[in-house]
């Protein structure tokens, strides 16, 4: 394995999956999940340092968190603080791996959930960072339900109120993953494509095959995400609830939702798209998952 710091990136929509997903790749011995770095970095180390609302995922504040406190303080030290200065993510970054490796062995991998795409960037120009992509992709129909749900809750008014249409969340989900797909192959960054659901009905499976992309050896363990290795700063506020740590909770109400069927049948290329990405290689053969998408394949 290279000696280069070698950095697993989890990228994929808001509302994805990528937290549950990101515990579930840190029950390997060699991975610990840091949450969205680029968010973290975003605000600078003074800012989380001094904000003792702001808990990690290990149930401490920044200053006080094993792998936080001396990486932020390390940024303070070496003048690293602003992140409007030219070079400030690149060298907030590399500072971060470094007190990463200092923490743990050579062999642990960093597990950055950043949203966004900026940090891609950044990794792809650096020569001496080990980087592989996960791209996490949701089903549409569960995808869409989900946010129209949240756009109506808000009561947006005037053109925002387009938000709280599925057709407007479907469109928007294929636009925004295709853009990120063609991204990942002119950045030329090695990556995979898995699918939410599959991982959550068929978790071990979908574990396996990451890990072997991976190139990480056999799990000492099976994915219990009570094990998890974790210093989620910055992420989904399931980070800080002990309850939904401990397993993956899936989001079925879509099931009973019909709102999405309409446009799924006006629009076949998303269905297609949602095919062949998101259950590539796990289309569900299991009686019990193939009950829980009944609609599966209907619309494709």
């Amino acid at each position: 394995m290279t000696q280069n710091p070698a950095v697993i990136c989890l990228t994929s929509l808001s509302h994805s999956g990528s937290t549950v997903f990101s515990m579930a790749l840190a029950c390997h011995q060699n991975t610990v999940s840091l949450g969205e770095v680029y968010q973290v970095l975003r605000e600078g180390p003074e800012y989380w340092l001094n904000a003792n609302d702001k808990i990690c995922s290990c149930g401490q504040p920044a200053a006080k968190c094993d792998y936080w406190g001396p990486a932020l303080r390390k940024l303070i030290e070496q003048k690293v603080t602003s992140p409007s200065t030219d070079g400030y993510f690149e060298q907030a970054y590399h500072l971060l791996l470094d007190e990463f490796r200092h923490l743990y062995s050579p062999q642990m991998q960093a597990i950055d959930t950043s949203k966004g795409v900026k940090h891609l960037k950044l990794l792809a120009d650096s020569g001496n960072i080990d980087t592989r992509v996960v791209f996490l992709i949701r089903d549409v129909r569960s995808y869409s339900c989900s946010q129209t749900r949240l756009a109506r809750s808000e009561n947006r008014k005037g053109f925002k109120k387009v938000k709280g249409h599925h057709w407007y969340q479907m469109l928007r989900w294929l636009i925004d993953n295709k853009k990120r797909e063609s991204l990942l192959s002119s950045l030329a960054l090695p990556y995979t494509t898995t699918g939410y659901e599959p991982f959550c009905f068929e978790k071990e499976s979908v574990l396996a095959d990451t890990f072997a992309f991976l190139d990480l050896p056999s799990r000492s363990s099976s994915a219990n995400l009570a094990e998890s290795k974790h210093h989620v700063l910055f992420g989904n506020p399931m980070r800080n609830c002990e309850s939904r740590k401990q397993k993956v909770h899936y989001d079925s109400r879509w099931f009973n939702e019909t709102g999405y069927l309409t446009p799924a049948a006006m629009f076949p290329f998303v269905m297609q798209y949602n095919k062949a990405k998101v259950y590539r290689a796990h289309e569900p053969i299991n009686n019990d998952v193939t009950a829980l998408f009944p609609e599966f394949g209907a619309h494709s």
